[in-house]
């Protein structure tokens, strides 16, 4: 579909009759400047040389960029910002990247993105329509686990029409989601984030701990760590950590876990898992919290089985997913509460798994 002018596009884009209810920029009550405040889909169209971002993949730096969108008030605002490629993994295996979204202070003042520095934006990889389930999926995974713990990454679900600066060229309606920066989910909790080379097991807050190891067996996620990195100048692995500031010696540490594309519950086609752990597949599960939080594992397996059917209603929360892909979840998610369900399955797929 190419449309003629970004004028006739983002009109067509913000035509409300063109979208279902479920799929608002919120409602007039949303608040003005919390951009996380809603869940609601927000329609958004992103100017920049995507051709060239695309193209040029030696080139990590930012492109300058403009988006646009519907204000809760019913004005259209545009706004500048950057762009610029993120990640490893999906760089290697996406066509589209994911990308990085910087803004200025002064130039979101008063909108809905006032506050942020910078975002993440999942974006849909390939293109074909069925690549959004798996980010569809992903994104869900972060809401499932912000009904466990407020140690976690809101998301905000968007319909992005991406428009090249240079060609005019477009690419209508596709889904991404950004995910909230981690300062904010410090702020949120009271703390701040923390930024040091590794930690150790006796630092971690154990029952968050075990919380976050039953979600990453959950959706069947082994591409974590929340002690070291691969920068050993920076922890951690696809783990943030936020604590109280300055960091006394007996100060518990919060892990908050994101990029799950490589889990078993969003299955990606080039999602494999590490050879060393002895599974054959991402969709294999694979415990791997420490030996030291089992006494806070009780609680946590308790935690998950009082929240089971609003874990399993996050499946309906957006109309975009396939009835295919909503079944296959859903079957998967069933498995990981059966093993909760039963003493020794838990144990033997549990307890005695932890990592020394």
């Amino acid at each position: 579909m190419q449309l003629k002018t970004k004028r006739f596009l983002l009109s067509l884009l913000l035509a409300p009759v063109l979208f279902s209810a479920s799929l608002t920029t919120g409602s007039a009550n949303e608040p003005d400047t919390d951009l996380f405040g809603s869940d609601d889909n927000l329609e958004v169209a992103i100017t920049a040389p995507w051709e060239e971002l695309q193209r040029n993949e030696e080139y990590q730096g930012a492109y300058p960029a403009t988006i646009e969108f519907r204000a809760p008030d019913g004005s259209v605002r545009t706004l500048p910002l950057t762009v610029e490629r993120r990640g490893v993994k999906r760089q290697e295996a996406c066509r589209f990247p994911p990308i990085k979204l910087r803004f200025e202070k002064d130039d979101v003042k008063g909108s809905l993105f006032q506050g942020e520095k910078s975002l993440k934006l999942v974006t849909h990889c390939q293109d074909a329509d069925r690549y959004d389930q798996y980010y569809i999926i992903e994104m869900m995974a972060y809401r499932m686990y912000n009904l466990v713990t407020d140690y976690s990454f809101r998301v905000r679900p968007l319909t992005v029409n991406y428009i090249d600066a240079d060609t005019g060229d477009e690419e209508p309606g596709r889904f991404a989601f950004v995910i909230e920066d981690d300062s904010d989910v410090a702020k949120r909790n009271g703390l701040k984030k923390l930024e040091i080379p590794r930690i150790s097991t006796a630092q971690l807050d154990p029952q968050t701990a075990s919380e976050f190891a039953l979600f990453q067996l959950m959706i069947a996620n082994v591409d974590w760590s929340p002690l070291i990195g691969p920068d050993p100048e920076e922890c951690c692995h696809n783990t943030k950590l936020i604590a109280p500031r300055p960091l006394e010696a007996d100060d518990l540490i919060q892990p908050v876990p994101y990029d799950f594309d490589t889990s078993g519950l969003v299955d990606a086609p080039y999602a494999y898992p590490p050879a060393n752990l002895g599974i054959r597949s991402v969709t294999q599960r694979l415990y791997r919290g420490y030996c030291a939080h089992n006494e806070t594992l009780p609680a946590a397996r308790q935690l998950y089985r009082d929240r089971q059917s609003d874990i399993m209603a996050v499946l309906d929360s957006d109309p975009r997913l396939a009835d295919r892909t909503k079944r296959k979840a859903s079957r998967f998610l069933e498995k990981f509460f059966e093993i909760l369900e039963d003493d020794k399955d838990f144990e033997r797929q549990v307890l005695t798994k932890c990592r020394k």
